[in-house]
Parts: structure tokens; C-alpha cells; sequence
């Protein structure tokens, strides 16, 4: 493919810059999502060192780069549909083209027409970078595609093959962490004066450095601004072990704050106590377990020869850690000779150790994320992480992609209630749009987050960038088709859209059913069909821009509860189930589901197939403007003040050319007859299940749907 280079080079500064019953209406917990290459290559690299010493690691200094970016070809033919539905695949399990188990960037492109077959007109790939799970949300190089998935070169061709059939490419882009592998975070937390320093969050003492405003992007009056299960031991840290005879004292009078005692002596050393009938140890070095002896009044102690690098933990049992596991907490984990050190247990017991260590932090809870650090939302433009991570999208929006969708965007900034995170994300989206424009890009650059949480608390991140995931939508709409309740589904949906109009008039409802991190739409509806066809149904005749989760065009079903493997099952495209990417996934598939008669190949010469229910609405959804674009409005008759016809969702799709549609879909088991006086029944654009027309009364089968011209 022939390309041709532009330098184009522009200062950013720091001026640039988003009811029924009780259980329909139920709200997320907000608790969150879920849980290396060399990095020589990426643009910024050659970046000046940066002097830190403040825990804080605002130097001062802005960081704000020029934007350095290849001119795009201009390769993209609209395929003249008028909707926007985009399909989300995971790479390594979408399609494999090489036999190796694993999918990739040809698999993908060998697989277009079947993408383009379901009327998408975007693609949403999941991380392509170097990774440290097979997921790639930790990742560990941004400028560089995960060789698995195959060649930056095929990567283009994917791109350019897209386009040619109208299909635009979003990368999915974490910038909420990177993995802690990433050799910039290795290097940061090697050396105080690294030129990484700046863009990652240390803390030798987290709590107290944040009651004193030293973390800019935790302020100390965020909700729960100090979580110790967020601080992880910085990788590099040493010094934190000790050697000598030590007297450990455990005093476990008061069960729910113990606390330990150590002390220099030159009594004899002890062996482990062989009274089994005492289940208190000392657990340090190499050494592992050593039992501790019964001092009476509920204290034990032991005296020993103690060497460990790293420290010590006490436990209650041999066999098991959780609550048997017994430490310091963070920020508080260096003990002094002879005075009592308070345990914590649990995920909160961190080592106990001889100095002050250093910690990293991890909002998502795990220790195998490192946050970037943006310092102060309304300065974050200047920080380093900032400008590394948008020089990455530099190259990427260079390559021919058309947008991202953005990871975890409320856990970005701690709080995820204040105008942190809708500041920065303005000034992210403003950067990648101007590089977008600067690069040939046409329109305007695509940007959709996930805020996992219910409309009323995603509704001012509009005020940063246009797109949001709407988890509203499916939560709403599982419960209409569980309880066979339709009545309330338009009120609800319509009820979310003021709240977004009132922070940006543009605003993109991404509506959506399951995803990569929730059970599958099949689990959810009880592996129903017919629900699973009508979920489907609803959501291409309903606002905003769909997107369609690879498998659920196939009827899917799959918990996470065993781990979310079980919700990103490869596509089976053959009846004989051969080729399946699968290689990733450690062998959680649920082979009992992958029948001949789910895949592909079977379900495509099956007119009655939930693949083919899903290509007739989006093929509706993309020849007329009102099902395509158009918004969705109330119906007179049928609505949430005639519950005494609770079954029917109904509601008209109406475009601004004046072209209207009749929407109605029986979430119920049982055929239902209803009365439209006043509406035309005539002409029936698309349906599923059975129906039929007599005068203004039309007849709906159990679980069927029907869209009518007016």
C-alpha cells in the first residue's frame, strides 16, 4: 500500500482541550471493570530526565509535544448505510488464519464480509499492544503491535481492506494503567531521577502523602481517597529485609488488632514448637513457617536466627493465606525494635519489613496495573504520561484507524464523581481530533468510554468527549424480557437522554447488550431463544449507535463467574468445529454449547437462525433513515400509563426527513392482540416471530416483533 509521509508539526498548549418494580430500575455498584517488547521505538522516547523527588512528581515542567504524524490514504468508501452499528471483537479469539490457535489481523480481514453481512459500518479491536495477559489491558509497549496478532504491515491491510467496504477501525486504548512490566514503570521505579519518574505514582507512606495533597490525582476529600488494597510494593524495592537474632513477641489478647513486637537479643535461637495444638507462625525468608510457643495470656512468641530480603508475615494456619494471612498495613509496614506493630489481615496485610519501601498505585486493585500519573485534570495536558500516550495514537491514527474506545474511563482520576475525569478526557479527545485532522482525517475523530455505570452518573463525562457505553440500556431491557414487562422499556431509555443533552448537544448513546466483561446476553436471559433473538431485535430498531459483541449474533451464552473466559468464547465458523482461536482462553470453552448447529456455517443456511434475525434488522436498520438516525418517541396508546397491557414495547422511530416507523415488540411468552386505530399496519418492514394484520388490530406471537411504515 503506498503511503505517503507529512511532518506535521503543532505546540499543543495548555489551553486545549466530556419504573415498575425496584429490581427494573436496579443500578450498578460502580466497584468497577475488571480485573515485554522494547519500547525504544516509541516517539518520545529521547524525552530530557526528569528530577523528582516530591512523591507528588509535578516538576513543573510541561510536557506538551508536538504532534508528529503520517498523512492518512484517503481509502475510505462509504458504504451508504444508515446506521451505525459497530461489531466488538476480541482479536485473539475472533478468527485464526495461520493454525496457530490464535486470532489475528488476517483472520479478521478473511472475515469482513461476514462483519459487513451484520450491517456494521466500525469495528471495535481489543488491545492490540504487547501485553502481559492474554486480555492486553496490560500492556507494556503502545507503539507496537502484539506480534501474535501478526505484522504492523498486515495491520495496515486490515485497515485498508475496512475501509474499502466502509468499516471504520476504533482501537481499544487503556489509559487508565499500563502493565506493570512496562519497561517505563520498571524504570521509574528503578531511579528517582528517571525520566519515567513523572509519569507513575509512588509514595513511600500513600496515606499520609495524600491527607497532605501530595497525590494530585487523589484528592484527600475523594470518597475513600486512601484504599490500601490500591498501593503494591514497587517491584525494585529493596533494603526492606534484615538479619540478626530477633525475639518475636505476638500479643493476640485483643483477636482483631494483634500486634508483634521484635527485638535484638542474644538469648538462644529456638526451633519450630512442636505443639501442634499452637497455630501461630512466624512465616519470613526462605524459611517458610515456624511455629511460635505459647507465652500464656494469649501471647506467643519465638526466638530465632532471621534472615529474609524482604521481611516477615505471622500466620494462623499452614495451609491456607485470606484471613489466616497477617501483616502491616501500607504505607505502614517498616517495624522498630521494640515497639508493637498493629497487624491487619487479609487482602490488607501487606509484608512487614525492616525500612520504608515504595509503593505504586493501582486503582483497579491489582498489583499487575501501574497507574499513569496525569497530575492536576486541568494541567494534564502538560504531564509526561499525557503527551507519551498521545504520541502512540500519533502512529496509530498515521496507520488509518478512525477512533478509540477508552478503557475504564472512570477510574482514571480517583474521584469518579468530580470534574476530574470529564476535564481530561476534554483534553484527550481535543488532542486526538486535532491530530486526526492534521493527519487527512474527514469528520471528526471517533472517541466512545466505558464509564460502567448507570445513565444518571455517565451523563457528565459528556461534558468531555462525545461517546458513552449506555449499560443502562441492557439493564432496563433484561428485565423487561425476564419479567415479560415491555411497557416501561421506552419511558426508561427516553428518560436518559435530557441527562446527557445537558452536557453536550452531540452526545452518542452507545447502546449496547453484554460485553467482554459481563455474563453473556444468553446466561443473562436464561439461554432463551426467543429472548435472545428479541433482545437482538430491540436493539436495532431502538436509539443510538448499537454495537454488536461477537457471539451474540449466534446466541452465546457464558458466566464469568469462573472467570472471564467464559464470556469471550471463540467463533465457531465451521459445523465441525475446526479452526477455532482458542489458544488463549487455557481451555475454558464450554464445548457443550459449540454444537454444529451454533456456528456460522450452519447458522447462515438457516433462515430462522438468530444470525439471520440479527442481518435482517440491521439490514432494515440501514436502508431506512428513521431506524438508522432517527430518535425514538412515544406512542399514545402504549406506554408506561396502560400497564394493564404490560407486555408490548412500543414506541415510533421518527428521522428528521419526516420518515417514521411504528416500533412494537410482544416481550412476553404468549400471543397478544392489540388495537392500533389510528396507525398503519400495512407495511411491514421487518419482523421476527409470527404476526398477523386485521383492520387496525394486529396479532403478536410470544416473544415477536414487528416495525411498521407510517
Amino acid at each position: 500500500m503506498k503511503r505517503f509521509s507529512l511532518l506535521i508539526s503543532v505546540i499543543i498548549s495548555a489551553g486545549l482541550l466530556l419504573s415498575c418494580e425496584k429490581d427494573r430500575n436496579n443500578v450498578i455498584d460502580g466497584s468497577g471493570d475488571p480485573v515485554s517488547e522494547d519500547a525504544s521505538s516509541s516517539p518520545d522516547a529521547s524525552s530530557e530526565p526528569v528530577e523528582d523527588d516530591d512523591p507528588s512528581h509535578g516538576d513543573g515542567t510541561d510536557h506538551s509535544a508536538q504532534i508528529y504524524v503520517s498523512q492518512r490514504e484517503d481509502d475510505f468508501v462509504d458504504s451508504g448505510k444508515k446506521g451505525t452499528i459497530t461489531y466488538q471483537l476480541l482479536v485473539y479469539s475472533f478468527a485464526d488464519s495461520n493454525g496457530d490457535g490464535i486470532g489475528d489481523f488476517k483472520g479478521i480481514e478473511q472475515h469482513l464480509d461476514y462483519i459487513e453481512s451484520l450491517g456494521c459500518k466500525a469495528i471495535w479491536l481489543s488491545p492490540i499492544h504487547p501485553a502481559m495477559s492474554y486480555h492486553g489491558y496490560d500492556i507494556t509497549d503502545y507503539s507496537a503491535v502484539n506480534k501474535e496478532y501478526g505484522s504492523e504491515d498486515d495491520l495496515r491491510s486490515l485497515i485498508h481492506a475496512a475501509h474499502q467496504k466502509g468499516i471504520k477501525i476504533y482501537l481499544d486504548y487503556v489509559l487508565n494503567h499500563a502493565g506493570k512490566d512496562h519497561p517505563y514503570f520498571l524504570a521509574a521505579a528503578r531511579s528517582k531521577s528517571s525520566e519515567w519518574r513523572s509519569a507513575f505514582i509512588f509514595s513511600s507512606n500513600p496515606k499520609a502523602d495524600i491527607a497532605a495533597g501530595r497525590i494530585e490525582m487523589i484528592p484527600s476529600n475523594s470518597p475513600d481517597a486512601y484504599q490500601g488494597n490500591q498501593w503494591y510494593k514497587s517491584p525494585v524495592s529493596s533494603g526492606l529485609g534484615a538479619k540478626g537474632r530477633f525475639h518475636f513477641l505476638l500479643d493476640w489478647s485483643n483477636s482483631s488488632k494483634p500486634t508483634v513486637t521484635v527485638t535484638e537479643t542474644t538469648e538462644p535461637a529456638q526451633t519450630s514448637n512442636s505443639d501442634a495444638s499452637v497455630q501461630k507462625y512466624l512465616f519470613y525468608g526462605t524459611k517458610g513457617n515456624v511455629r511460635m510457643y505459647s507465652a500464656g495470656s494469649n501471647k506467643f512468641e519465638i526466638t530465632v536466627d532471621f534472615d529474609s530480603d524482604w521481611g516477615f508475615l505471622i500466620r494462623t494456619s499452614t495451609s491456607s493465606w485470606g484471613n489466616d494471612k497477617w501483616g502491616a498495613a501500607v504505607g505502614d509496614q517498616a517495624v522498630t525494635f521494640g515497639t508493637p506493630k498493629t497487624l491487619v489481615s487479609g487482602d490488607a496485610a501487606n509484608d512487614i519489613t525492616f525500612a520504608a519501601g515504595e509503593f505504586y498505585h493501582s486503582h483497579m486493585w491489582t498489583d499487575w496495573f501501574a497507574d499513569w500519573n496525569y497530575h492536576k485534570a486541568s494541567e494534564s495536558e502538560k504531564s509526561l504520561a499525557f503527551n507519551h500516550l498521545a504520541s502512540t495514537v500519533d502512529k496509530w491514527i498515521g496507520f488509518g484507524i478512525d477512533g478509540l474506545r477508552l478503557d475504564a474511563v472512570k477510574h482514571i482520576y480517583h474521584n469518579a464523581n468530580s470534574t476530574d475525569n470529564p476535564v481530561f478526557l476534554g483534553k484527550w479527545y481535543d488532542r486526538c481530533n486535532r491530530a486526526y485532522k492534521l493527519s487527512g482525517g474527514k469528520g471528526e475523530f471517533y472517541m466512545v468510554g466505558e464509564q460502567y455505570s448507570e445513565a444518571g452518573e455517565v451523563a457528565p463525562y459528556y461534558a468531555g468527549m462525545p461517546g458513552f457505553f449506555e449499560f443502562s440500556f441492557w439493564n432496563r431491557l433484561q428485565w423487561a424480557l425476564n419479567n415479560g414487562t415491555g411497557c416501561y422499556f421506552y419511558k426508561d431509555i427516553a428518560s436518559y437522554q435530557p441527562l446527557y443533552a445537558k452536557y453536550r448537544s452531540d452526545y452518542v448513546e452507545a447502546s449496547k447488550l453484554s460485553n467482554h466483561d459481563e455474563d453473556r446476553t444468553g446466561t443473562t436471559l436464561g439461554k432463551s431463544l426467543p429472548k435472545m433473538k428479541q433482545a437482538g431485535a430491540v436493539l436495532l430498531t431502538a436509539g443510538g449507535e448499537p454495537y454488536i459483541y461477537s457471539g451474540e449474533e449466534l446466541g452465546y451464552w457464558g458466566s464469568k463467574q469462573s472467570g472471564d473466559e467464559w464470556v469471550r468464547t471463540p467463533i465457531m465458523w465451521k459445523s465441525d468445529g475446526s479452526g477455532l482461536a482458542s489458544k488463549k482462553l487455557s481451555g475454558k470453552i464450554d464445548n457443550a454449547m459449540l454444537t454444529p448447529s451454533i456456528s456460522v456455517e450452519a447458522q447462515s443456511g438457516n433462515d430462522d437462525s438468530i444470525l439471520n434475525v440479527y442481518k435482517r434488522f440491521a439490514e432494515a436498520r440501514n436502508t431506512w433513515e428513521s431506524l438508522g438516525a432517527g430518535s425514538m418517541a412515544r406512542h399514545a396508546k402504549y406506554n408506561d400509563s396502560n400497564s394493564s397491557v404490560g407486555a408490548p414495547a412500543v414506541w415510533y422511530m421518527e428521522a428528521d426527513s419526516g420518515e417514521k416507523m411504528l416500533v412494537v415488540h410482544n416481550f412476553g411468552s404468549s400471543q397478544i392482540t392489540l388495537d392500533f386505530s389510528g396507525d398503519k399496519l400495512s407495511e411491514a418492514v421487518v419482523s421476527l416471530g409470527t404476526f398477523s394484520v386485521s383492520g387496525s388490530s394486529l396479532t403478536l406471537g410470544g416473544n415477536s416483533s414487528v416495525v411498521f411504515k407510517q
